[in-house]
């Protein structure tokens, strides 16, 4: 890759970090995110936050440098390092994920100028039901009709072992809220960036017609490239969706070796 071509993708993913941490999204994008409400500090708001008629008692504060979350008697610590002078890159929201389960979503979030942060927590009464961390992504959008929400992932996420094989990239991560059950999604989509980027393979390569791996769509020659639309992650199992030059699209099965010249790799952060 040559120097005009790093440079070029270094400024857009800063781009698009600064668009994600400052709100500068398309009306659309705003839509599909809006919160029920941002929790301000030291503020108590009351909402029935688990469908059981009874208004919960909801409350975010700071306590020996810690930042805290109290719904009715339980506490559950946010941030184990509470940086004031970093407060506008910590926010708290309140969702309704799924309309359908009858209980509300705590979103909490720390976007500084690096690594993103998000927890999703949910209460029953006095009891935190669903307490779960999302390192290196944050909320992009969200079905509430069926409580699918879509996550912007960087690569120290949940898709990191592909940057073994990859270099750095950005995807769009799932997760399928539905009551106090939280499932992570398999296939996660890349974004423009990486679409958009010719990976050069390094040698032959063989894609199949789906994940499954046993039924060969097309041979990747050496030095011919494909662009990537797709991760996949089902325990240690991973693929990647690529589309060649010709349109065939097709998915390819990685390990921890790189399959394509290093030149040809996105780095970025």
């Amino acid at each position: 890759m040559n120097l005009f071509k790093k440079l070029g993708v270094l400024m857009l993913s800063s781009t698009m970090l600064v668009v994600s941490v400052f709100g500068l999204s398309s009306s659309n994008s705003y839509a599909a995110t809006s919160c029920i409400k941002k929790l301000s500090l030291n503020t108590t708001y009351k909402y029935d936050i688990d469908g059981d008629g009874d208004k919960d008692t909801i409350k975010t504060y700071v306590s020996k440098g810690k930042l805290l979350l109290k719904i009715n008697k339980c506490v559950k610590t946010l941030s184990p390092q509470y940086n004031s002078y970093l407060k506008s890159s910590y926010a708290v929201k309140l969702y309704d994920f799924n309309k359908k389960d009858k209980s509300l979503d705590i979103v909490y979030s720390y976007i500084p100028d690096d690594v993103a942060e998000t927890r999703i927590l949910k209460f029953k009464n006095n009891t935190c039901k669903v307490n779960k961390f999302y390192y290196d992504s944050e909320v992009y959008s969200y079905n509430s009709s069926n409580g699918m929400v879509t996550f912007r992932e960087y690569f120290a996420g949940r898709y990191k072992d592909f940057t073994k094989v990859l270099g750095s990239f950005t995807c769009y991560s799932k997760v399928k809220v539905n009551g106090y059950n939280l499932a992570e999604q398999y296939t996660a989509n890349t974004t423009k960036t990486v679409k958009e980027n010719k990976y050069i393979a390094s040698k032959n390569l063989t894609a199949y017609t789906s994940v499954s791996g046993t039924k060969k769509a097309f041979t990747v020659k050496k030095n011919s490239y494909v662009n990537i639309y797709a991760l996949y992650q089902n325990g240690n199992k991973r693929y990647i969706k690529v589309k060649n030059s010709t349109g065939k699209y097709g998915y390819i099965k990685i390990g921890t070796d790189k399959i394509f010249k290093n030149d040809s790799l996105l780095y970025f952060r």
